[in-house]
């Protein structure tokens, strides 16, 4: 059975104080805190076993595509971490920080890491609508052994309610660019442990890989035993 977590869903380990206070007042104070977006301290994440599926349409440089993209979760170790698994027959697999869900790394078809990052690629955390941040990072292509700099720069534009095939999710809107010319939008729903509900991505002529553009939904949220 497929379950998809409501937008009504808090779940407490990703929300800071403000959210949690909201939840301990009267209900003459409950209207106007209820406009106030809580603030997100991790994301954490949901079991092994756990299946996810999105809606994929995509083009130029970021391939062409249209159609379902099935992920798959488990945990692992790598590098003496222990690490989250995401795996997709389209997209390969790539390994995240169990709770930030930082991407560390990318692996190819044969197991071995196709790219690496140092630091891990996270959100700016604690999300907080109007948040900005700058991070920079390493990204190692192993196939020819080549290190580049990246440079991204984050801002948390706005929470509230986004709707997909799978459902209505509480979710920050997240913009980020990079100076290779990408800028992707994303929308994170920290309390149903999904750092994407939605995504959008465009590249621009002057990205080393060209132009291209993707768009995703999620269409469901499989549980192990569900």
């Amino acid at each position: 059975m497929t379950q998809t977590t409501s937008a009504g869903s808090i779940g407490t380990p990703g929300l800071g104080r403000r959210a949690l206070l909201c939840l301990t007042l009267g209900t003459g104070l409950l209207a106007a805190c209820s406009t106030t977006p809580p603030v997100a301290n991790g994301m954490g994440s949901n079991p092994d076993g756990t299946v996810t599926t999105f809606h994929r349409k995509s083009s130029g440089s970021l391939g062409v595509f249209d159609g379902p993209v099935v992920w798959s979760q488990k945990t692992m170790q790598w590098n003496g971490k222990t690490v989250v698994a995401v795996s997709a027959p389209q997209a390969g697999t790539t390994l995240h920080d169990p709770e930030t869900h930082a991407v560390l790394a990318v692996l190819g078809g044969d197991g071995k890491p196709a790219q690496t990052f140092e630091p891990a690629v996270a959100l700016p955390w604690p999300l907080e609508v109007g948040k900005t941040a700058s991070t920079r990072h390493k990204v190692t292509v192993h196939a020819n052994n080549r290190t580049m700099d990246l440079t991204v720069q984050w801002k948390v534009e706005s929470w509230g309610d986004v709707t997909v095939p799978a459902g209505t999710f509480k979710a920050y809107k997240v913009v980020s660019t990079n100076q290779l010319g990408e800028t992707e939008t994303r929308w994170v729903s920290p309390s149903n442990h999904l750092s994407m509900v939605k995504r959008h991505v465009e590249r621009t002529a002057a990205h080393p890989q060209g132009a291209g553009v993707l768009d995703a939904e999620l269409l469901s949220v499989k549980l192990p035993g569900r």
